[in-house]
């Protein structure tokens, strides 16, 4: 595993390089946090919710 190193530029910084696994698991975490989100908006806008029997039970599954 790379060791996490920060670029920096007149003591302040403006780069970081990592693991590509560290990078990747740092995006699905953000992905995650997206659709949390998505879904709580999603959720307060809607007024009539179906409940996933009766999806299953309209959609004969």
């Amino acid at each position: 595993m790379i060791k996490t190193q920060v670029i920096k530029e007149d003591s302040r910084p403006v780069a970081v390089i990592l693991d590509y696994q560290e990078y990747r698991r740092l995006k699905e975490i953000e992905q995650d946090k997206f659709d949390y989100d998505s879904a709580i908006i999603t959720k307060n806008r809607t007024k009539k919710w179906t409940s996933h029997s009766e999806l299953k039970a309209k959609l004969g599954l």
